[in-house]
């Protein structure tokens, strides 16, 4: 075990401290639907849902990520990141051609439907991912 091994259940602690004190406000939850036949839409759909714990940080791309990037962001896309180390890539994305994974954002009083944009970033004790609306938002 490495020492980052060891401190990732205390930044998790801390992450949930902010979410306990309110400070993220939201429910974000993978949802995938798995296929019963070779590639999505074929066959019959089951559902996993994944509440992400403890609630990431989910945030507009900034400037600086938007002019660094020239056309890799669209208005209303989304940057999520303190994504614990714990769960992995294919938790995140997805695992095999017959899985559709989806991401939705839940504020309470709306939520919004996501997909993921290119591959989760694993960085040193987080994952960051970039999501694109799918939908209209619901109850706004």
């Amino acid at each position: 075990m490495t020492l980052r091994d060891d401190l990732q259940p205390v930044i998790d602690d801390a992450r949930q401290l902010v979410e306990d004190l309110g400070l993220r406000p939201y429910t974000v939850t993978v949802r995938k639907t798995i296929w019963s036949g070779a590639e999505p839409g074929l066959g019959t759909a089951t559902y996993e849902d994944l509440e992400l714990e403890p609630a990431p940080k989910v945030r507009e791309p900034t400037a600086h990520h938007v002019f660094a990037a020239p056309g890799r962001y669209e208005k209303g896309d989304l940057l999520v990141s303190r994504i614990s180390r714990d769960y992995t890539e294919a938790q995140l994305k997805g695992s095999s051609g017959s899985d559709e994974v989806c991401w939705v954002i839940d504020q309470g009083d709306s939520s919004q439907v996501y997909r993921v944009v290119g591959q989760p970033e694993k960085c040193n004790f987080e994952w960051r991912v970039h999501l694109r609306a799918m939908t209209r938002k619901r109850g706004s």
